[in-house]
């Protein structure tokens, strides 16, 4: 299995720079072109009306939350192979890849069932709106079968990225992009002689956007003869009880925590729609500029997790910690410079969703101005978590703390504001930031004291 050695970092200079962009850029670019294919289906959908925006943004919301869940196996993948791949053990990294995809696929499954056998039952439990929740169920059974699709995507990308591979899932990323726009300009509206389809468009536009993804990704795994194209052998490999065991204990508090995480991340949502109708448009249309910003950001927590993680894999624990310091303060100067440029940038944002109302387009613009002001809370957090902590398995604490702070504090004050606070949407909004700005020095606090410094391979 041929990958970037990464666990001796370069000297020069240059050659440092190389290898961290190379491993950063072309996943802030994927990040970048799965926050287009969501601002697609809110920007082409959206002279539908301020109904169909607000149940895309709620369907996509969900998926998010499950895609979140998938990323909770991925991401556990990600770190073994990257240690493993530290400590130049290949059939480790083999092994890790077919026990996540056994352990992917099983626990997917029932949410696929949900979504394709009993979405019209249930969406009205999370919004008040009859209609809304009409299009958000369609958009549902439609797409069950992209949360299969995506399971494995996700985890394949993750295992590439741990090798230092960061080509192939971007490229497959583009694939389905272009697909997407073209689909949805197909199917949403009738153009080039096929139905006009509405909402129902864009989710049958996600799901073959979707499949050519995947069908590409495995395609040029299996023909290049890459060390993850897995036989039956190697995927049986995965059942082993005691590897499958251990795998689980140390990725369960991983998945547990994005699960919490990304339920809460919903659950803001869905508290969100009680604040009005605008109020959930306008939260349709942030998630997509959202992921935009982050998108360069979460290519550099990419990085620094990938450059951490085979650091400790080969115990070098000097090399972890300087490429944090590094990251630190590249994600200090950065952050602050993409905030100005999105704060004066707003009147451009505006003019990209001008199907919105008056009302609805004030308030979109006042609250991107609260998040130039705050992101760079969960920009900190992100990078420290993600590209720090998570790479040196450090899964338990970081569960206790994001569950503490959004549970107990975060999720309660905003719930408090939004039904009893009689407040703007966009105090209420500035409120999704507490939980970020709580985490802040206890995050801070773990990394200094290097508790998180520890070579998985010696226990897995």
């Amino acid at each position: 299995m041929s990958h970037t050695s990464v666990a001796q970092l370069p000297e020069s200079r240059r050659a440092f720079w190389w290898l961290v962009m190379s491993l950063a850029l072309p996943v802030a670019l994927q990040m970048l072109l799965q926050s287009v294919i969501g601002m697609t289906d809110v920007i082409m959908i959206g002279d539908l009306g301020a109904t169909s925006v607000a149940a895309v943004g709620l369907a996509s919301k969900i998926h998010f939350l499950l895609i979140v869940l998938m990323s909770g196996f991925a991401t556990g993948c990600s770190v073994l192979i990257a240690q493993y791949s530290g400590a130049g053990d290949d059939a480790g990294c083999r092994r890790i890849l077919s026990v996540t995809l056994i352990i992917g696929m099983v626990v997917i499954t029932p949410f696929v069932l949900a979504f394709a056998l009993g979405a019209n039952s249930w969406v009205n439990w999370i919004n008040p709106d009859p209609e809304v929740v009409r299009l958000t169920a369609l958009y549902l059974v439609i797409t069950a079968p992209v949360l299969w699709l995506t399971q494995l995507i996700v985890i394949y990308e993750a295992s590439l990225r741990a090798l230092g591979n960061t080509t192939m899932p971007l490229m497959g990323g583009m694939i389905a992009a272009v697909a997407n726009v073209a689909l949805n300009y197909a199917l949403i509206y009738g153009n080039w002689g096929f139905p006009a389809m509405g909402v129902a468009g864009a989710a049958w536009a996600t799901v073959i956007a979707r499949g050519l993804q995947l069908a590409f990704i495995v395609g040029w795994i299996y023909w290049r003869r890459h060390g993850f194209a897995l036989d039956w052998q190697g995927l049986l490999a995965g059942f082993d009880k005691v590897y499958m065991g251990r795998y689980i204990a140390f990725v369960l508090p991983l998945v547990a925590n994005y699960t919490i995480w990304a339920v809460g991340n919903s659950v803001y949502h869905v508290v969100t729609g009680f604040a009005g109708t605008d109020a959930l448009a306008v939260m349709g249309v942030l998630v997509p500029i959202e992921s935009a910003f982050f998108a360069l950001f979460i290519g550099f927590a990419n990085a620094s997790a990938i450059l951490i993680g085979r650091s400790l894999g080969a115990d070098r624990q000097d090399d972890a910690m300087r490429l944090y310091r590094f990251f630190n303060q590249l994600t200090f100067t950065l952050v602050i410079l993409l905030s100005l440029v999105l704060w004066f940038a707003r009147p451009w944002v505006l003019a990209i969703f001008d199907q919105l109302d008056a009302q609805a387009t004030a308030l979109l613009y006042d609250t991107l101005a609260v998040f130039c002001a705050l992101v760079w809370l969960k920009v900190f957090n992100m990078m420290r978590i993600i590209g720090v902590l998570r790479a040196g398995g450090d899964n338990r604490f970081c569960l206790i703390t994001d569950t503490v702070v959004m549970w107990l504090v975060g999720l309660p004050i905003y719930a408090v504001a939004v039904f009893f606070g009689h407040i703007s949407f966009i105090w209420i909004y500035a409120l999704m930031y507490l939980e970020d700005a709580l985490k802040l020095w206890p995050v801070m606090h773990r990394i200094r004291h290097r508790k998180w410094m520890r070579n998985l391979t010696h226990s897995h």
